[in-house]
């Protein structure tokens, strides 16, 4: 009786540890996604032709851990990005739940060459 007694403790100690590591995780991807937020004054304040170091220098820190072969898996074009830009993304403040999900500026050769409001394809 002693060693189920044993072996239940492990077991809900690694089930409470598993749930507090997803919790701090989740915990942690909030607040990222809060820091790297911006609101429609922020976005709609940066003009194409822009400098890149100008526009970035006036906004938060992007999120760090969007890339584009997540976002868009088999769109080459990446909802119509310009060709051959590097794209940063930004959380939409407030968060409305209707809309799009991200704020997307891409830069080709220094320069702000598009900006965008952009939704997060469904996943297949």
């Amino acid at each position: 009786m002693r060693k189920a007694g044993i072996v239940i403790a492990i077991v809900l100690t690694v089930i409470c540890g598993g749930l507090g590591w997803t919790v701090y995780q989740w915990i942690g991807l909030g607040k990222e996604l809060a820091e790297a937020s911006i609101t429609r004054e922020q976005f709609d304040a940066q003009k194409e032709g822009t400098a890149r170091s100008q526009v970035l220098a006036a906004l938060p820190t992007p999120l760090g851990d969007v890339t584009d072969q997540e976002l868009y898996p088999g769109d080459p074009g990446r909802q119509g990005a310009p060709a051959g830009a590097s794209c940063v993304y930004y959380g939409i403040s407030p968060l409305t739940g209707e809309g799009p999900d991200l704020w997307r500026f891409c830069f080709v050769d220094g320069a702000l060459a598009e900006k965008s409001a952009v939704a997060i394809p469904a996943q297949q």
